[in-house]
């Protein structure tokens, strides 16, 4: 599943999603030296993207990623990021208390206690989020009536440590070509509801347009007495 996210994720895919988090981040920077931790970070796509933009920008980001597959950061580490890779659980983050400026959750699981922990107060937390018609393109040839996810964001809305400052909106179209789609079905949760059948007909098909369709919401962290 990792290499399958790196080999779909590389080739650009979404593209648009990276920017709009590179974007989002520099609009709530009011430091320019930063500490972000990416929850979940996988393969470190998001990451190396960050890092990427660091250089060309004022703001010297000091990137933390962490993921509780071991197989997921040893490919981030091969992509030799100036980054701290741990492996462990977002239930469990061995950071320090009010060490993060800013956190970040591309489609990835979150303990908003951990969160709120680790995050300085007035620290930032983006989350990116399915939105209703993401991969409809891909969920065609799997069910008869696409039923989207609704992501991680309720767990965060009404925890009383965050405030939601703002929702972006990203939309765009993708084709998707030959062996990628097999990677973009292994990456999502709809490997595991295709039968063998689905499997070899997405195999087979050359091309798969596709709508991509996420949400970034920005939280803050709020004070507490």
């Amino acid at each position: 599943m990792m290499r399958s996210r790196q080999r779909f994720l590389n080739n650009g895919y979404y593209q648009v999603l990276a920017d709009g988090i590179i974007a989002a981040i520099h609009q709530t920077h009011l430091n320019l030296e930063q500490t972000l931790l990416d929850i979940g970070c996988g393969e470190g796509y998001y990451l190396n993207q960050l890092s990427d933009a660091a250089v060309n920008s004022e703001i010297n980001l000091q990137l933390v990623g962490l993921d509780i597959s071991k197989a997921g950061v040893r490919l981030a580490a091969k992509r030799k990021l100036s980054a701290q890779l741990i492996v462990d659980s977002a239930y469990k983050i061995p950071l320090f208390e009010n060490s993060v400026d800013t956190a970040l959750s591309v489609f990835s699981p979150l303990c908003p206690n951990e969160t709120a922990r680790v995050l300085k107060t007035d620290g930032i937390l983006i989350m990116v989020g399915p939105g209703e018609e993401h991969l409809t393109g891909l969920t065609a040839h799997i069910y008869e009536q696409h039923e989207p996810h609704e992501g991680n964001f309720r767990t965060i809305d009404e925890h009383p440590n965050f405030s939601l400052q703002q929702q972006i909106e990203i939309k765009s179209v993708v084709t998707v070509n030959g062996p990628d789609i097999f990677d973009l079905l292994t990456m999502t949760p709809y490997y595991w509801h295709c039968t063998a059948e689905q499997q070899q007909q997405l195999s087979a098909l050359d091309q798969l347009i596709t709508p991509i369709h996420f949400y970034l919401r920005i939280y803050q962290k709020t004070r507490t007495n």
